[in-house]
């Protein structure tokens, strides 16, 4: 069997994974967390939730430069404090599977699992397949992906150079290396 085609690779730059426990009913914890988000103006890349038992559970990765805002607001809300969880230094891996067979995400998962990476979270879409991973271990991700998949000619892995962010100061995001 031949690789399997996709149309692009995405490393993003270093974020922080938050995790929601799944200890407040569904209809509370998530709006909560969003609107503390939105009215702080912290920008969320990233964001998987899951339904069980009458609870949610939820992760999303904000920007590390909005940190130590984010829990100095997190810690200052009693009902929210304790069902938050910090992970710091992840990233974004995002394959651009475009007509690839649903075999795509099994395939990359085992392929990153094989080379010991570990996946904190994973979400998909119609055009993208996300995977957040340890920061510092992107390029080694992004390698394994490269090697298993045909990323097509003239196509190699890409960062933003740029990082679009609600509020009034903008902050450059991190160059191609």
């Amino acid at each position: 069997m031949g690789k399997v085609h996709i149309k692009g690779l995405k490393i993003s730059e270093e974020l922080c994974l938050v995790r929601l426990r799944k200890t407040a009913p569904a209809d509370r914890l998530v709006p909560a967390f969003c609107g503390l988000l939105s009215g702080s103006r912290i920008n969320m890349p990233f964001m998987t939730t899951a339904f069980k038992e009458g609870r949610m559970q939820a992760a999303c990765c904000v920007a590390a430069a909005d940190r130590v805002s984010l829990k100095r607001l997190i810690d200052s809300d009693p009902k929210l404090s304790p069902m938050v969880v910090f992970t710091r230094e992840v990233g974004l891996l995002t394959i651009y599977p475009h007509h690839s067979s649903l075999e795509l995400f099994g395939h990359s998962l085992r392929a990153l699992f094989k080379a010991g990476l570990q996946v904190h979270a994973m979400a998909s879409s119609i055009g993208a397949l996300t995977y957040v991973l340890d920061y510092r271990q992107l390029e080694k991700a992004a390698a394994v992906i490269e090697i298993r998949f045909d990323l097509g000619d003239n196509h190699a892995p890409f960062r933003a150079e740029f990082v679009v962010a609600q509020g009034t100061q903008s902050r450059p995001g991190t160059p191609n290396k």
